[in-house]
């Protein structure tokens, strides 16, 4: 609910700025590239990769280099008026040009792997007000819908058959369990939405295309998906209510929390932080941590203490500069300080790296 609020003194978009993160920028520039590709290769007549067309494509296109310089660009281009981006967008940039050759190897082997036949004669059934059947063929961003859900989604490619439909999900990153399920819940679009698939034609393959590799799922069966549409309905119903309550619940988890962009809003993350001793590890992740407290005083060129909220230890914070966006007085919430071990020091220490962020915090009087 924080996170699709409105907030007009940061922004005039829906939602709390999102927070910039490497990994996600990487896959969004694969994925836009891919994209890029596909319809570049099928607009040519290209049926593969081998196609002599498929080179001078390619050719027009200006290479593949040139085609991530520009999806590295345009990813930038969207974080432009992102106030929690700022100064770091030169880092951003920069970080992305370095991982130019794995996107570029990423791009390849993807592509490598996916068919060029255009779908047939028929609506798309992605676009609005052109929802119909598919035609036999391979159809790319499908919108699938359920209505009687209350559940749409968005398929990376489909692929109707005479007799069955695969469905297709790119995956730029590393292997999740979660990726599974995105899939089941497609295969049941793709069996509740009457608009596309209105002869009920059944799944044939789920698959999960990484850079490196395709991975089959096993379809829900008829029995499977009535009760993974019965669970989805349940979930669907819990989550509206409790987005009726004021203010929702929280519930709190290391593992779920340090993900969510908007975690120094709510309250109850910060006051569930575990307690933080000299030389310890904690949370989810033991490199990385958050804090909350106040500046105290300067402990050197580049370190501050703060003391910490609700009389817990004080923290030792390192900054890799001298210049600060805080000053003494002022009450912080730290988000992913660096956790750093020095045997010498009574205090744990956290250090401001490229990707922590400074939020000033207004107490109640």
């Amino acid at each position: 609910m924080l996170s699709r609020a409105t907030y007009p003194d940061l922004w005039s978009h829906w939602g709390y700025p999102p927070r910039p993160s490497l990994p996600a920028l990487v896959g969004d520039v694969v994925h836009g590239v891919f994209q890029v590709l596909l319809h570049s290769f099928r607009a040519g007549g290209c049926t593969s990769l081998t196609d002599p067309r498929a080179v001078g494509v390619l050719r027009e296109l200006g290479g593949y280099t040139k085609l991530v310089e520009q999806g590295i660009e345009d990813q930038l281009n969207k974080l432009a008026d992102n106030p929690r981006v700022g100064t770091r967008l030169p880092q951003l940039r920069t970080a992305l040009r370095v991982k130019l050759p794995e996107i570029r190897q990423r791009v390849q082997a993807v592509i490598a792997r996916t068919p060029f036949q255009s779908a047939g004669n028929g609506p798309s059934g992605g676009d609005a007000g052109q929802r119909g059947p598919l035609a036999p063929g391979f159809h790319k961003e499908v919108e699938l819908r359920a209505p009687a859900l209350r559940l749409a989604g968005r398929a990376d490619l489909l692929h109707i058959g005479q007799d069955a439909c695969d469905i297709t999900d790119y995956k730029t990153g590393s292997p999740d369990p979660h990726h599974a399920d995105q899939l089941r819940l497609y295969a049941l679009l793709w069996n509740r939405d009457v608009d596309v698939n209105p002869h009920s034609l059944p799944v044939g393959q789920l698959i999960l295309a990484y850079p490196s590799k395709d991975v089959g799922v096993e379809p829900p069966t008829a029995t499977e998906l009535d009760l993974l549409a019965v669970a989805t309905v349940t979930q669907i119903k819990a989550a509206e209510m409790a987005l009726q309550e004021r203010p929702p619940p929280a519930y709190p988890e290391a593992t779920i929390c340090g993900l969510c962009g908007v975690r120094q809003l709510c309250e109850d993350y910060w006051m569930g932080l575990p307690r933080l001793e000299a030389n310890s590890q904690i949370g989810s992740d033991p490199g990385w941590f958050d804090f909350e407290g106040a500046v105290m005083e300067r402990n050197g060129p580049r370190s501050w203490l703060i003391d910490a909220a609700r009389g817990e230890t004080t923290l030792l914070l390192r900054t890799t500069t001298e210049t600060v966006p805080f000053k003494v007085g002022d009450h912080v919430r730290l988000l992913d300080l660096h956790r750093d071990i020095d045997p010498e020091s009574t205090l744990p220490i956290g250090t401001l790296s490229h990707i922590s962020e400074v939020f000033a915090v207004q107490l109640a009087d």
